[in-house]
């Protein structure tokens, strides 16, 4: 049978090495102060909407509940966060650092990193809006990246206000400007090029070399050839202290500014970034400061974060040949006929696998060879597979009793 398109089965191996990769990721949360929140699988369309608006809100699994209400799952998890902020941590401490590993689900084509249900992990600073809480962002994105094995990762930044200083300076009406943002968005070139010739006007027409800039510091002296310093002042600070940061610890090097950079949720209103590595064309990991989500659902407050898809992760690390190493699960016995002594191995840390068949020792060592296991128990002996050495059970359990079996 045929699974729903976008979605996956994942075997025993393959969900260890997810779950590896997930308990690195919340070791890097916990080492930053950020706390872990759930919230339900599905949310109120009306809920997802605020967050996310209309366009993307399209991209969600809706139903009706039998109160005629309408339904969705949620398509990611910085909207249901702000939610929760709003409705049940407005009166908590500020700033407030939130975490998750969740699932989300998108109706979208499937494709390459790309599925209708994945796993979404992130981080959310709530209640600070300073170039401070940028820097721990963007620094906490890096260190979650390494833990996951990617140090050679690299992030491209932009700012959102910078871009639209630009092409308000240019002479581009809202409308124009929207356009603009999803040829930016896309990195379409050649439509760009085509709407600034149609477009007639001069100043219009350095879009497209605008869109080519991307590096580090160098960049936002070009850009204010174009823009006045009053136009892009805040943003162009706050880039200059991510860079400056980030080279202090030796950082600089994995992060550039890229003016095409755009990204595609429309609650982001300053610094916006993308993870990428050399393997995939398509992005790891992703966030910004977004400080109006927040007022959609009654409670104004400035909040900055980021997400990253666990499976695409796991596809850059298979890429690599660095899938992360699960703490192995086999089991370290075989025990036939006695559960009384299988219950004794397990309350002394060893995993125990109960022999369901005869027992016979011949068909217990078979057994024991075919799933890796390395001793087996019989008749209150406990023999090693390899070597076929023996001993009384009762020793394994008294040392087991002092030092432990694990």
């Amino acid at each position: 049978m045929r699974l729903p398109a976008g979605t996956r089965d994942w075997l025993p191996e393959e969900l260890a090495a997810k779950r590896a990769l997930e308990a690195s990721l919340r070791g890097v949360f916990a080492h930053f102060g950020y706390r872990e929140a759930a919230t339900p699988s599905f949310e109120r369309f009306d809920v997802i909407e605020a967050g996310l608006g209309k366009a993307l809100g399209e991209e969600s699994f809706r139903f009706t509940d039998r109160r005629g209400t309408t339904m969705a799952l949620r398509p990611e998890m910085t909207t249901p966060i702000a939610r929760l902020v709003s409705t049940r941590l407005r009166g908590a401490p500020m700033p407030l650092r939130l975490c998750y590993i969740a699932p989300v689900y998108r109706y979208e084509e499937p494709q390459e990193g790309r599925m209708r249900e994945f796993t979404q992990a992130g981080v959310e600073l709530i209640g600070n809006g300073s170039v401070e809480a940028d820097v721990e962002i963007m620094l906490s994105a890096l260190e979650a990246l390494d833990a996951a094995g990617l140090p050679d990762a690299h992030i491209d930044v932009n700012h959102a206000a910078i871009v639209d200083a630009v092409l308000r300076e240019v002479g581009l009406e809202p409308h124009e400007a929207r356009v603009v943002k999803g040829l930016l968005g896309r990195r379409n070139l050649v439509a760009l090029r085509a709407f600034c010739a149609a477009h007639g006007t001069p100043s219009v027409q350095v879009l497209p070399e605008l869109a080519l800039l991307r590096g580090g510091e160098e960049v936002l002296e070009r850009l204010l050839r174009y823009v006045p310093h009053p136009r892009v002042d805040g943003g162009i600070a706050r880039l200059r202290a991510i860079l400056a940061r980030a080279a202090s610890i030796s950082m600089g090097h994995r992060i550039a500014i890229d003016f095409a950079l755009l990204r595609d949720f429309e609650y982001y209103t300053g610094l916006v970034f993308e993870a990428y590595v050399p393997e995939l064309g398509f992005s790891l990991l992703g966030g910004g400061r977004y400080d109006g989500l927040l007022g959609n659902f009654g409670f104004q407050a400035p909040a900055v974060g980021w997400t990253v898809g666990v499976e695409r992760l796991l596809i850059a690390l298979e890429r690599r040949g660095g899938i992360p190493a699960a703490e192995d699960a086999a089991a370290q016995y075989l025990v036939a006929g006695d559960d009384r002594v299988a219950r004794a191995l397990r309350e002394r840390g060893a995993r125990v696998l109960r022999a369901l068949g005869g027992s016979e020792e011949a068909t217990l060592l078979a057994e024991a060879r075919v799933r890796a296991i390395p001793r087996i128990v019989v008749a209150g002996i406990c023999i090693e597979v390899l070597d076929g050495s023996r001993c009384p059970v009762e020793e394994v359990l008294a040392a087991g009793a002092r030092d432990g079996l694990a």
